[in-house]
């Protein structure tokens, strides 16, 4: 297989690409194009906006940025006529898997791994390299559509946070998600949400008709899954880890509710739990509430923020937890609930937004707001080994749910759709 073919993106107008750029890079699928020209089935240019894609080790490299990388391998993987094109910032110098057929990546030289200037090319210079490429149809993974796109569009609508918990979001970013999703929205072809709940936000919030909205699942990574004693064993070893402990993954920010799970865990400490907290993740914005809850804890010393967790180890720390809690407010999906039931490892989540419905019967739901009640659930399953058996049982079948191939078709669906006339 040749070198994927890349080409580095202007932060002003595109150069037209000349022939051998466009052809290269897909000599090896001439085959199965010539094929597809005989049975009339047609040859789609597919854009894939993945711009939030991330590889280094920073917060950024969370929700969106892992929900990016997997679609994007997933829909390569899949047996299809498609050219695929996809837009990359410039601190991606490739893609941080073997793509599985030819790709074209485009990366842009303006710094889009900077949220302000990723809006500002997607609504001004995106629309110039869309056509620029010849695309027909183009997958946005980030809630938004340029402004002028010269092409068919399906956008993911992650969540409505912003609309939902406006709190615990800037308010620049509240006005301009809000704005921009709502155009968005109502100009792409078909919108995806990654759960009912979301497509029920979408809906009620945006307007959107719901024959025009999507539930595609993400998946669970293959990392994601039970290890062997000896190996936990020797990660507990190599960190340090001589205690029982539960573990939190994700972004600190207002709406994950870390305050309140600081606050439940001193309530458990006292009840004759001797283990400690994990709180994994990059701090977001606002933290000053976790940041008081940490200061009066009365067991601030088994309390430990570790920070970015490396792709590589996260597997290992939800596979040496006894418990992970996720009491977030509001979430679109809540992939750290799937990584852990993936990994065998008993969950407390929220009862609200698309958590229950991620978590199925696997996992205890609780208020996220209620420190009371989540002290008192974490105490009962920190006291029931039969209980966290069974958690974890019915985790792993709940977690087998969720498959990033079957995502990868539904899209490969609804790109074909939104190129019907009709």
């Amino acid at each position: 297989m040749p070198p994927k073919t890349e080409r580095r993106l202007g932060p002003w107008i595109p150069r037209e690409p000349n022939h051998t750029y466009r052809d290269a890079p897909f000599h090896t699928l001439r085959p199965l194009i010539r094929l597809a020209w005989q049975f009339d089935v047609p040859v789609t240019r597919v854009g894939l906006n993945a711009l939030v894609l991330r590889t280094d080790a920073s917060y950024r490299n969370a929700g969106p940025s892992r929900y990016a990388t997997n679609l994007v391998q997933a829909l390569l993987a899949q047996p299809s006529a498609n050219r695929f094109t996809i837009f990359l910032n410039e601190r991606v110098q490739s893609l941080p898997f073997k793509p599985a057929q030819p790709v074209r990546t485009l990366r842009t030289k303006a710094p889009t791994s900077r949220t302000s200037v990723r809006v500002l090319w997607e609504h001004l210079l995106a629309p110039w390299h869309i056509g620029a490429a010849q695309l027909d149809v183009v997958h946005s993974m980030l809630n938004v559509v340029p402004l002028a796109a010269p092409t068919r569009h399906v956008v993911t609508v992650h969540d409505l946070s912003f609309i939902r918990e406006p709190r615990t979001h800037p308010t620049h970013r509240r006005w301009y998600l809000t704005a921009a999703t709502w155009l968005s929205a109502r100009r792409a072809k078909a919108v995806v949400a990654d759960s009912h709940a979301t497509k029920q936000d979408v809906v009620e919030l945006l307007g959107v008709h719901p024959t025009r909205v999507h539930v595609v699942y993400p998946g669970s990574e293959a990392a994601f899954h039970p290890r062997p004693d000896t190996r936990v064993h020797a990660f507990r070893q190599e960190k340090r880890l001589d205690r029982p402990f539960v573990l939190f993954v994700g972004t600190l920010e207002p709406r994950k509710n870390v305050d309140v799970l600081v606050r439940a865990f001193g309530r458990v400490a006292r009840t004759g739990f001797e283990g400690d907290l994990v709180l994994a993740g990059g701090s977001g914005w606002a933290t000053q509430e976790i940041d008081t809850a940490l200061k009066e804890s009365p067991v601030r010393n088994r309390i430990h923020r570790i920070g970015y967790v490396k792709q590589e180890d996260l597997p290992y720390w939800y596979c040496a937890a006894d418990l992970v809690v996720y009491p977030s407010s509001y979430e679109g999906f809540g992939i750290p609930v799937l990584e852990a039931m993936a990994s065998g490892t008993p969950v407390i989540t929220s009862n609200r937004s698309s958590l229950p419905e991620v978590a199925g019967d696997a996992a205890l739901t609780v208020d996220p707001r209620d420190i009371h009640q989540l002290a008192a659930a974490m105490s009962a399953v920190l006291a029931s080994p039969e209980q966290r058996t069974q958690m974890s049982e019915r985790g792993l079948i709940q977690a087998r749910q969720f498959d990033w191939t079957v995502a990868a078709e539904q899209c490969l669906s609804l790109y074909r759709r939104a190129l019907d006339p009709s």
